[in-house]
């Protein structure tokens, strides 16, 4: 599937670059489709809460309680 999507992408956009629209737009919708295959994001946690247990679920903001941002 992606060799087929590679192959779109990259025929797609020579030819709508060369002048077709619609070769164009195939092309660069199959790149998006591709790439956003490529860009999963993954699982972190996968389980079971029971009965008389909780999740707590909490994210951090880089910055925004006072502590340096990397970068």
């Amino acid at each position: 599937m992606d060799r087929l999507l590679r192959m779109l992408a990259s025929r797609g956009l020579r030819r709508g670059l060369g002048g077709e629209p619609v070769w164009l737009a195939l092309g660069v919708l199959a790149w998006l489709v591709h790439w956003s295959r490529q860009h999963r994001h993954d699982v972190l946690w996968s389980g079971r809460v029971g009965a008389g247990q909780r999740l707590v679920i909490s994210a951090h903001v880089p910055g925004e309680d006072g502590s340096p941002v990397a970068g």
